[in-house]
Order: C-alpha cells, then sequence, then structure tokens
C-alpha cells in the first residue's frame, strides 16, 4: 500500500474543518481537489473515510481511527519543525561548558544568566576543572566548549583569546595598603601572601614578578581556587592578587580591591575542538563572555 501524503493532508483538513469547502481554503486548493484527494485516498484504503448526511461530511468509525494516527504522524512532524526552528534561532538544544574554578564562580553564572535569557528550553551543563583536564576533554569532544588560561598550543583544540583583563591587588581592609587607591607592588614587600596553587599559570605570573621587582613575600597561604583566596583575605590572613571577576563577585566591606602595578593581564581563551563546527550556542555563548571581558577591560575593578 502507498500512501500519498497529498491525500493524507487533505484527509487530514477535512477531519479538523468538517467540510470540504474549508479545507480547501485552509490547503489553498479547489475544493473538486479536495474531494478528489480524499476519493483517491479512500480508492487505496479501501474503505471509506466519510459518508454524507444531507450537507453534513460523518467520519466512518474507520475514518476516525485513521485520523488519530494522522493527527499523531502530523503532531510529530510539527514538533520536528518546531524543534529545527528553535535550533536556528538557538532557543532549544543543550551546551556543555567546561570552565576553570575561578571563572566557573564568577563571570560564568552571569554569562549563563544573559545566555538563558529566551532559552529556556536551552539544556545548559557547566563542569569547574583545571585547565589540562579542560583541554584535553574538549579535545575528545566531552564538553562543547572551555574558557582557560592557557600556556601554549594543545592538539585537538582551537584556541581564541578573550580580550585581557587587569589582575586585581586584594586586601584586607584594616590593612593600611587598603586606604592607598592603588598598590605597588612595592607595598607588599614581607606582608603574609595568599597564592593560587603551584599549577596555575596565574600563581607562576605573579612569582615571576614579584622575582623580578626583587620583592619578599611571607608565602604562608596557597590555595586552588581564587574564590577560596579571597575568603582568605577577607578574613584577614594576607594579602593577593586575583582575577577582577572573582574579586568583583565577592567584594564586600571586609576586604579592598585595588589596580595593581606593575601591569599583569589575566589571559583567558575560548577553547573549542579542532576540525569540528561550532554550534551557535557555543558561539553565542563565547560572545556574550566576551562582552563581559570586554567590559571589563574597559572598567576595570577597583580603578
Amino acid at each position: 500500500m502507498h500512501l500519498n501524503p497529498r491525500q493524507l493532508e487533505a484527509f487530514r483538513a477535512v477531519m479538523m474543518t468538517g467540510s470540504m469547502t474549508i479545507a480547501a481554503e485552509l490547503l489553498q486548493i479547489t475544493q473538486p481537489a479536495v474531494s478528489r484527494l480524499v476519493k483517491d485516498l479512500e480508492k487505496e484504503l479501501k474503505f471509506r473515510l466519510f459518508r454524507r448526511d444531507r450537507n453534513r461530511l460523518i467520519p466512518t468509525q474507520e475514518g476516525t481511527t485513521l485520523f488519530a494516527e494522522v493527527d499523531r504522524y502530523y503532531f510529530g512532524i510539527d514538533r520536528i519543525a518546531k524543534i529545527a526552528t528553535e535550533l536556528q534561532t538557538t532557543r532549544a538544544g543543550s551546551l556543555r561548558i567546561a570552565a576553570m574554578g575561578g571563572l566557573s564562580l564568577s563571570c560564568i553564572p552571569e554569562a549563563i544568566s544573559r545566555f538563558r535569557e529566551g532559552r529556556s528550553a536551552v539544556n545548559v551543563t557547566v563542569e569547574s576543572l583545571n585547565s589540562v583536564s579542560i583541554l584535553e576533554l574538549v579535545a575528545g569532544r566531552h564538553f562543547d566548549v572551555g574558557f582557560a588560561q592557557v600556556g601554549g598550543e594543545f592538539p585537538g583544540v582551537d584556541l581564541k583569546p578573550l580580550p585581557p583583563v587587569e589582575a586585581v591587588c586584594v586586601a584586607p581592609a584594616e590593612y593600611d595598603i587598603a586606604t592607598k587607591p592603588s598598590i605597588e607592588i612595592e607595598d607588599l614587600k614581607d606582608l603574609p601572601f595568599i597564592s593560587l596553587g603551584k599549577n596555575s599559570p596565574f600563581r607562576l605570573r605573579v612569582d615571576q614578578a614579584f622575582e623580578v621587582a626583587g620583592v619578599s613575600r611571607q608565602l604562608l597561604l596557597e590555595t586552588s581556587l581564587s574564590a577560596s583566596v579571597i575568603g582568605l583575605v577577607a578574613s584577614g590572613l594576607g594579602v593577593s592578587i586575583v582575577d577582577p571577576f572573582t574579586a568583583a563577585t565577592f567584594a564586600n566591606g571586609r576586604f579592598a580591591i585595588r589596580p595593581f602595578s606593575p601591569r599583569l593581564t589575566f589571559d583567558v581563551s575560548v577553547i573549542t575542538p579542532s576540525h569540528f563546527q561550532n554550534s551557535k550556542l557555543c558561539d553565542e555563548f563565547s560572545n556574550i563572555m566576551r562582552g563581559l571581558f570586554r567590559a571589563m577591560e574597559a572598567s576595570p575593578v577597583g580603578a
């Protein structure tokens, strides 16, 4: 048996409207054309779909049963078309994000909030990982996009730098340097200093800056998360240099945020799989992140 989609469409239109004439208007064809399509379908099926009661079309039992299946089929087609449209307009789908700890607790939530406006059907997954894991997992396509500090090239991924943002100095409110409008590296001489973990690319740059300046510190504490650094600073345990997003996210009256000299930038790259077409969702989220970094670059925290 060969069922013609146009015949099924005509049958469905008649069932929905109860009239050959209205069905013809709905399908934008003539009434005789609708009648012929339905008759041809009945011929193919070898049973009647309608009976006439004066000027009314009454569906047969067979017609009613068939309509339930035909309508389910068209509902599926309509659903597919709706999803396709949503995918075109980035209102549906999924996005898997991997981000280093400092970002996953600061600007990533803000970016997701903006991203989900008008995209409530998009399923978003976020994992907080170290930079090496992000590179490996994005290369293996376990994530659609990653955000991390990367020291060089890595196989299987493409790297696109976000606008660089200036790191800031954070100090307990009761410290004398907290009253300064900006903080020089010499101001931190012999103060207790809270560092990021030794595997942090930013930690290495901070250490190098102090070494070049010949400024000594009391290196008593270190932690892997920028948010933990802020918590320790707010508790009065020491000073530190962190990314501006984390500083702004956890800002309160217990610690001061100040511009720092020499200038140290917090450089983050958008990481995507190589030789793979990024989804529109991936591109749009990356653009939102780029906008956040650009805004921070234009209006630094603590300035």
